[in-house]
């Protein structure tokens, strides 16, 4: 008797919806498809995050192949000191050197990121376990060997499942075999790039794997579910306990068999099954529509149970009896019709593991307390800041705090750069990638780290931790003294890279960047003249431009346009715009385009925040972009402003969320954003990026000398204020507005004029109240600190070997 075919993607969909299984079977006999058709299907919420699943496979496919056919993981074990070393190795190497570059950076930013995401939490398992045969004793020769020899990743297996022996055919690719010397036993590893939240089909699915695989090469293995994104979850099943319950895997190929060859036209017809549907998956599956029309409704079908019927029986009388023509292997999971209502696998599900366990309690895996996980990317972390003048208690703030922004502000000597700097190394080490403005030189020195022998003990681990964890990197717009960025000021977005779900808010959203673009033309070009109707002109082209180009729009095309609208189809400019006024833009915009400012718009990588705040794997990128290297004030406001635009365009494609995802600092404030009626080109981006960063999960730090010098709405916007020593009387009063709140001014504000450098007071939400009005000193830094950098020394530094000898920072 000929087998009926499957693939083990197939079993995967019948143990999900039966259903679905039999709609793609039709539609690959309908369409004589070489490969069967398999529809991919969520629960409602599943699907909205991915992480580029098919180049993550090919990424990973890639490395498997090098290090079992090359030498490299010899080289790694021989270079890499230490597990953490190694680890970073492994990732570097594979990022570098396998991922498809290009078609990760054509993905949207959700999605690189959350590919970044998984294949650091992928490597980290694989470097693990490189480290254990390590330490273990094995040779680097074993260690490949056992990880990566073992090529029976394909399987091919027939058996006769049906009430009479009918056969069923099923093949399939493993994604990981591998001997894991940590448990001394060989497993087969499935890596998912979806959420684990119901993750019985999946361990189903890898226990067809084992059966496959015991049958056809006499291995007995055990499972496990490795999920990658959104975040990490292993859950893994052993051998005997796969074992124990393969009659559940033989009933569903059987059923498989029957339910393909269903009828509706017959349904009495003898062999047949009509598929149950399971309907916690109708709102996503795209054959709703003829479901129920064509099948009847979704409780009505019914499938084999003839092996676990058997199995009942031979428990009963306590006889241990094979499956006829089946050789002894693994099964998959649960009962079937408790499935149907509850959408999971019991047999799989309901003996969790120590670590499902600690995924539910909130709990990190491995931890013996109750830590608490974080509830976002660094949001639940203590940045360590300092501690108290007198006690010498530590002094910790919140990262929550930064997301709802901060301001240090200090007279010139009074340390307060040195303290902003640790908030941002801090912030690093909470794992949140941090974006710098230094506009004088005094940032780029992250690029130099600290040695930890220069520093007290109690600082020495810590140090040694920024270390290995920072990626820092300086970018130069228009020069080539570090990283050369440019810029196109025209960069919007499509609406199907928007956050928003709705339809008309995606809408809404692309007009508002459209507006932001208009208005930020028009303040960069300085044509003066009536600039409400230029920016309104500017809307209406950039509005058909986009329509027409997509949001890849350039600078010369829309001077182009301005200076012939009916050759682009724009009638009736002169209702917006008088015509001297549109040419003298249209001179504006070729002057930047072709005069001093040409090369802001050319040469370099372009900026992108997504890509700038993605770091290397086991990496956080610290990114300065140094102001110093352009000719004039005009140039660096042009960046700054174009800069404000690109992290709102960043902020609104990839949304919100609990987590802080991103500090941006910036330094030296007050030529950005100056208090009173100024308004340079970057104010107005910026301001509107510190009233909307929060609820993006963007974070930002501002630095100033005076606290008049800087517009009060960006201190109203910051709930964290870190006062160090101030010189003018003016500057206390204005201090003192922001603390009196209606009551009398707090007494320590008085002392702040004259105070020592390197001191400073503190306020954030629900800090302590031991800590009100408390002096704070900072701790050390864990990078270097002296005069600003000239763009010549800038590119000296960048050049240097990273161990040269350099002299410790001095103390604020």
């Amino acid at each position: 008797m000929t087998p009926v075919q499957f693939t083990a993607s197939q079993v995967r969909v019948a143990a999900t919806c039966p259903r679905i299984f039999h709609f793609d079977v039709l539609e690959t006999r309908r369409r004589r498809l070489r490969t069967p058709a398999v529809t991919r299907i969520w629960k409602l919420g599943e699907s909205d995050s991915t992480a580029c699943g098919t180049l993550f496979h090919a990424s990973i496919e890639q490395f498997h192949r090098r290090a079992a056919r090359t030498r490299l993981v010899h080289r790694l074990l021989a270079e890499a000191p230490g597990g953490a070393a190694l680890g970073r190795a492994v990732q570097q190497y594979v990022y570098d050197r396998c991922v498809n570059h290009d078609r990760l950076y054509a993905a949207s930013p959700r999605q690189q990121e959350g590919f970044v995401a998984a294949l650091t939490r992928y490597l980290e398992e694989v470097a693990d376990i490189l480290d254990f045969g390590r330490r273990s004793g094995l040779s680097a020769e074993e260690i490949v060997a056992w990880l990566f020899g073992d090529e029976r990743r394909r399987v091919d297996v027939t058996f006769a499942v049906g009430p009479g022996g009918e056969p069923v055919h099923v093949s399939g690719v493993l994604d990981y075999l591998f001997f894991d010397f940590r448990v001394r036993q060989r497993r087969i590893l499935d890596y998912k790039l979806t959420p684990g939240h119901e993750p019985a089909g999946d361990l189903f699915q890898v226990a067809v794997y084992a059966l496959m695989h015991h049958v056809q090469h006499g291995t007995e293995t055990d499972v496990a579910v490795l999920y990658l994104h959104p975040m990490r979850r292993m859950i893994e099943r052993s051998w005997e306990e796969v074992h124990a319950r393969r009659h559940e895997v033989y009933d569903l190929l059987a059923s498989m068999a029957a339910w393909s060859r269903f009828d509706p036209r017959q349904p009495d017809a003898a062999g047949t099954l009509r598929p149950p549907g399971a309907p916690a998956y109708c709102d996503r599956c795209p054959w709703e529509r003829t479901c129920v029309a064509r099948l009847g409704l979704k409780e009505e079908g019914s499938r084999s149970l003839h092996w676990t019927e058997a199995s009942e029986q031979t428990v009963r009388s306590d006889e241990r009896k094979e499956p006829r023509h089946q050789p002894e292997g693994p099964q998959g999971s649960g009962d079937v019709e408790e499935r149907l209502h509850d959408g999971g696998l019991p047999g799989f599900s309901s003996s969790a593991s120590a670590e499902e366990n600690a995924f539910h309690q909130g709990l990190e895996p491995g931890d013996e307390g109750a830590r608490p996980r974080p509830e976002g990317e660094g949001i639940g972390a203590l940045l360590r800041i300092g501690e108290t003048a007198e006690e010498g208690c530590r002094v910790e703030l919140p990262a929550a705090a930064l997301a709802t922004h901060a301001a240090v502000v200090g007279a010139a000597g009074s340390g307060k750069t040195w303290l902003a700097k640790v908030v941002a190394e801090e912030a690093i080490l909470a794992g949140v990638p941090v974006l710098a403005v230094d506009p004088q030189g005094d940032l780029v020195q992250f690029l130099r780290q600290r040695p930890p022998k220069e520093l007290e003990a109690t600082h020495r681990e810590r140090c040694r931790q920024f270390a290995r964890t920072v990626e820092p990197r300086v970018f130069t717009p228009g020069s080539s003294h570090a990283r050369r960025i440019c810029l196109n000021p025209l960069r919007v977005a499509r609406e199907g890279d928007l956050a928003a779900t709705d339809p008309a808010r995606r809408a809404e959203e692309v007009d508002e960047l459209l507006k932001t673009v208009a208005a930020n033309v028009v303040r960069i070009a300085r044509t003066g003249g009536e600039t409400d109707s230029q920016a309104a002109f500017l809307l209406m082209v950039l509005r058909h431009l986009a329509a027409r180009r997509g949001p890849a729009l350039e600078l010369a095309t829309l001077a182009e346009a301005l200076a012939d609208p009916p050759a682009f189809g724009i009638a009736e400019s002169e209702a917006l715009i008088r015509k001297a006024e549109r040419e003298r833009l249209t001179r504006k915009l070729n002057a930047l385009i072709h005069g001093p400012a040409e090369g802001l718009f050319h040469g370099g990588e372009s900026l992108d925040v997504a890509r700038i705040c993605r770091g290397a794997p086991g990496r956080v990128p610290l990114n300065v972009v140094y102001l110093n290297a352009l000719v004039d004030d005009d140039q660096k406001q042009f960046f700054v402003a174009a800069l404000a635009a690109e992290i709102y365009r960043w902020m609104i494609t990839t949304g919100g969320g609990s987590g802080l995802r991103l500090l941006f600092y910036l330094d030296e404030a007050r030529d950005y954003l100056p208090a009173g009626n100024r308004k340079p080109p970057a104010k107005e981006p910026l301001v509107r990026l510190f009233s909307q960063a929060r609820k993006y999960g963007v974070g930002c730090l501002v630095c100033t000398q005076s606290p008049r010098s800087v517009d009060y709405n960006v201190f109203g916007n910051c709930s964290t204020k870190v006062v160090g020593r101030l010189e003018a009387r003016q500057d206390v009063e204005r201090v003192a507005d922001w603390f009196r709140s209606g009551g009398p001014v707090p007494e320590w504000i008085a002392a702040r004029k004259g105070a020592a450098s390197g001191s400073f007071v503190a306020r954030w939400p629900q800090m302590s109240e031991g800590l009100e009005g408390r002096v704070i000193r900072s701790r050390p830094l864990f990078s270097r600190h002296e005069g600003a950098w000239s763009p010549d020394r800038l590119e000296e530094e960048v050049n240097a070997p990273l161990d040269r000898p350099h002299p410790s920072p001095s103390a604020p």
